[in-house]
Order: C-alpha cells, then sequence, then structure tokens
C-alpha cells in the first residue's frame, strides 16, 4: 500500500483577480497521480475533474474518511492497482465564494468561474501533466452544487469536456428553490434582514457547524441570487432575490433568471452543444431530501426528447454519505473513454 500523491499547486488566476465579491484570485489545485505515473509513456493519461458541492473546496475530497471508509485516493488506488480501473489523473478545483459556491458559471457578481474553470485550470493541467489535452479523454463531474457545474459545463463548453456525470446535481428549481421559502423568510425575519443575517453568518470562525440547518440552508440559497440574478447594486447579497420577504410570493422576473439555469430548462438551448457529448451520466439517490433524484428523471426525460441518451441510476441512500459511489461513477466514466486498463 502506498500514500496516494497528491500534488498541490499555487494557482494564480487572470480571469478571478479584481472579482467584484473580493474572492482570491489564487488557490489552491489539487491533482491525484495514479500509481506508476509515468509523463514518458507512450499512452496520455485521461483526466477527471471533480466539482465540489456547496461551501466546499474540491480539496474536501481528499479527505480521511476515518475508521469506516476510504479516501477517495485511497479507493481509487486500490481500484487501479486491481485491474478495475486504468490509470488515470483527477483534478480538484475549487469554485468557492464569499456565499458558499459560484455554481461553475460566470456571473457578474461573483466572477467568471465557467471559463476560470475550462480555460486556466484545464490548460494548466495539461501544460503540466502528461495528458491527451482533448475532450474525448477528459471528464467532469460533481455533487450537488459541483453536479450542476458539471451538468452546466457540459452545456456550455463541450469543447473542452466530452463526458459528464452529475451526482444528485441542482436541477428542477420549481422544487428546490421554491419549497424552503417559509422557512427562508421565517430565518431572515427573525435575524432582522437578509444582510444581518449574512454578516452574522460570515463573521462566524465556523459558521457550518454553529448555525441551524434552517439558517444554513437560507443562506446557501440566497447565495444563488448572485450566481443567477446578479445585481451589484444589492448590499453584501449583490444579487436579487427571487420572492417577496413579506408574502414569499415569487419575483416573476428574478425567477425566471434563475429558472434559465435550471438543467431542465437548459436543455432546449443547448441541443447542438449536448448532442455532441460522448456520455452523460445521472446519479442520485432514491432518499434525496432535495427531490434531485425526480429532478434527474425529469432531465432525463427532456434529453432523450432531443435525441441524447444519458445513464440515470439511483441508489438507496439520501443527499450525503455518497463519496463511496466516487469510484463506480469513475470507473463507468473511463470505460465509455475507451480507456485501457
Amino acid at each position: 500500500m502506498r500514500v496516494p500523491e497528491i500534488q498541490t499547486f499555487l494557482l494564480e488566476s487572470r480571469l478571478l483577480r479584481g472579482n467584484p465579491a473580493g474572492d482570491p484570485h489564487v488557490r489552491r489545485l489539487p491533482v491525484y497521480l495514479p500509481p506508476g505515473y509515468d509523463r514518458d509513456r507512450g499512452d496520455p493519461y485521461p483526466t477527471v475533474y471533480l466539482l465540489a458541492g456547496w461551501g466546499s473546496r474540491g480539496a474536501r475530497y481528499l479527505n480521511d474518511e476515518g475508521a469506516f471508509a476510504m479516501s477517495l485516493p485511497d479507493r481509487w488506488d486500490r481500484m487501479i492497482g486491481a485491474g478495475e480501473a486504468p490509470p488515470f489523473l483527477a483534478v480538484f478545483p475549487d469554485g468557492t465564494t464569499r456565499l458558499g459556491s459560484s455554481q461553475y458559471i460566470n456571473s457578474a457578481a461573483t466572477g467568471p468561474y465557467m471559463d476560470y474553470l475550462c480555460d486556466e485550470i484545464v490548460p494548466f493541467v495539461d501544460r503540466n501533466f502528461h495528458t491527451h489535452g482533448h475532450r474525448s479523454h477528459r471528464g467532469v463531474l460533481g455533487h450537488s452544487s459541483g453536479g450542476f457545474g458539471a451538468l452546466a459545463a457540459g452545456m456550455m463548453r463541450p469543447d473542452v469536456f466530452g463526458y459528464v456525470c452529475s451526482s444528485a446535481g441542482d436541477c428542477w428549481y420549481e422544487n428546490l428553490y421554491r419549497r424552503p421559502i417559509p422557512m427562508m423568510v421565517d430565518v431572515i425575519q427573525r435575524e432582522g434582514g437578509v444582510v444581518p443575517l449574512l454578516e452574522k453568518f460570515l463573521t462566524h470562525a465556523h459558521p457550518l457547524g454553529n448555525f441551524s440547518p434552517q439558517v444554513v440552508e437560507t443562506v446557501m440559497n440566497l447565495g444563488m441570487c448572485a450566481c443567477f440574478a446578479p445585481n451589484l447594486e444589492v448590499p453584501l447579497l449583490r444579487g436579487d432575490l427571487y420572492f417577496d420577504l413579506e408574502t414569499g410570493d415569487m419575483v416573476p422576473q428574478i425567477w425566471e433568471k434563475f429558472l434559465a439555469w435550471d438543467p431542465i430548462h437548459m436543455v432546449d438551448r443547448h441541443v447542438k452543444n449536448l448532442r455532441t457529448l460522448e456520455w452523460i451520466h445521472l446519479e442520485a439517490g432514491r432518499q434525496d431530501e432535495y427531490g434531485l433524484q425526480l429532478g434527474h428523471r425529469q432531465l432525463a426525460r427532456r434529453l432523450r426528447r432531443i435525441g441524447v441518451e444519458c445513464l440515470v441510476e439511483e441508489y438507496p441512500g439520501r443527499h450525503g454519505g455518497h463519496h463511496y459511489r466516487f469510484g463506480h461513477r469513475v470507473r463507468r466514466m473511463l470505460e465509455r473513454m475507451g480507456s485501457a486498463v
């Protein structure tokens, strides 16, 4: 057994420098190297990009999982050593913002994170490692917000990624963002407004461990406003609210901006790009508390209507506790790439 090899770089981003949110433009970029990595071997390596969910950096996927589970790098080392998958590289981008996540898209309020991923991180990896350097051997997968990011990257940048896997990726916004409105109105009113709530949350040393799940989900959904409905004139939030703070009614012109970023609604705008993808894989737990398994079913139906096939898998489980599935997800993706074991 070896200690998995992770090379971590400090990548200075020209695109994120001076972003409106004031978030760092120099970020860590970990890269997993397989056992026996050889930059001089004849066959270059396939590459997989893992996008983390809200509030998490890609490096979180490298964490030790404790006594009862293996870390992803250890799991992958064992998988490759057993001949269950070919050697591959895995890249762990950081798409976080002050309010949790960029959703890996370009936004006037947060910065050009889709461009950062596709036009800075990917070329950096291809320059520094023995990769194929082509979409035919490059995939993107992620969970939750990262799953949305993977779907968005596939739809908008199929020139970069030929293979997409969404693990409980954000979709079906009619449920995902409308369902919690009564709770959000209550939380925001109790805290005295959006700005006091965000200030209290953002100035705490460890907010995720010290605020209620209701507060955390409220902050998470508020952060989506900066991604999908950016407005630099709105203090701290830098985005427009999609519902009325007193009544909970939807604000139609803002809600339409949100729906435009629902992968289910995005399909019809990106038909040509979607038809160029080599593979789409949708996975979610059958008991996902956000109903994302149902969102995936709707997305799959919409994809098939335009002649795009996808693999849909569901497993016993909720939104979390899914890391053990990454071995399966990567293996299926590499099989479709045709990479030899």
